[in-house]
């Protein structure tokens, strides 16, 4: 980040990157709803699920020895082990007119071998199996892309956004203008857009917060995530 820079928007203070205007960094005011997750979280503001189908024990641990900290989700040895973490309550919703802001800084260890999701989801203890309504970057089992998905009632639109490199970190953020266009962007760099009007936008439910990783193999896998921060400001 080159610089901080500021605005009042809709009677609201929004902290943002100077060269990456999208990238919102922080914002105060009566009707703003945030949630970030930078160093460390505070575990009475989420639900952490573990998904346990081998005998081992998935989880989210501390980086260690990295300067500003970090997440690391790692599954136990089997398939379809892994580990969430949601924040309680569902304070997003794309069904009004109000400015949201989603991005984190994630890598993956194995670019083939793992399923994972990070963005906004209806609550939910299985995202990454049967969630019927989130809007975020998604990348399959089997599958080395990520994608940017909008997903409503279990119909999802996805648009592919290139192969994964394994233990590398990549930026994935989305804005919504607060009218009618949410903008996804891979890296500091905008891929493209979607209306809010488009089909399978998941507008008529309430969202939360949602980091979720499963393994694709017996292997104890692991997603990494130095950051990440939800901001949407109310009218």
């Amino acid at each position: 980040m080159a610089g901080l820079s500021y605005k009042d928007f809709r009677g609201h203070i929004v902290f943002y990157d100077t060269e990456l205007p999208h990238r919102w960094i922080d914002a105060y005011g009566p009707n703003v709803r945030k949630y970030e997750l930078v160093g460390q979280y505070h575990p009475d503001s989420a639900t952490v699920t573990a998904v346990s189908v081998g005998a081992g024990t998935s989880a989210i641990t501390g980086l260690e020895s990295t300067l500003g900290g970090g997440f690391v989700f790692t599954s136990a040895a089997a398939e379809n082990d892994g580990v969430q973490m949601q924040a309680l309550g569902e304070a997003f919703y794309f069904g009004v007119k109000c400015p949201a802001y989603f991005g984190c800084r994630v890598a993956l260890n194995d670019a083939t071998e793992s399923d994972a999701f990070v963005g906004l989801a209806i609550q939910d203890t299985t995202i990454l199996a049967a969630c019927t309504d989130s809007i975020g970057f998604r990348k399959d089992d089997e599958d080395t892309a990520y994608v940017f998905t909008i997903n409503h009632d279990s119909a999802a639109t996805d648009a592919d956004l290139g192969d994964v490199v394994a233990d590398t970190y990549i930026n994935l953020e989305f804005y919504y203008d607060g009218v009618t266009t949410v903008s996804y962007y891979v890296d500091d760099v905008l891929i493209s857009s979607v209306e809010t009007t488009a089909a399978n936008m998941p507008d008529d439910e309430h969202l939360a917060p949602a980091l979720a990783f499963l393994t694709g193999d017996a292997s104890a896998n692991t997603m990494t995530v130095l950051w990440a921060r939800w901001i949407q400001i109310y009218d």
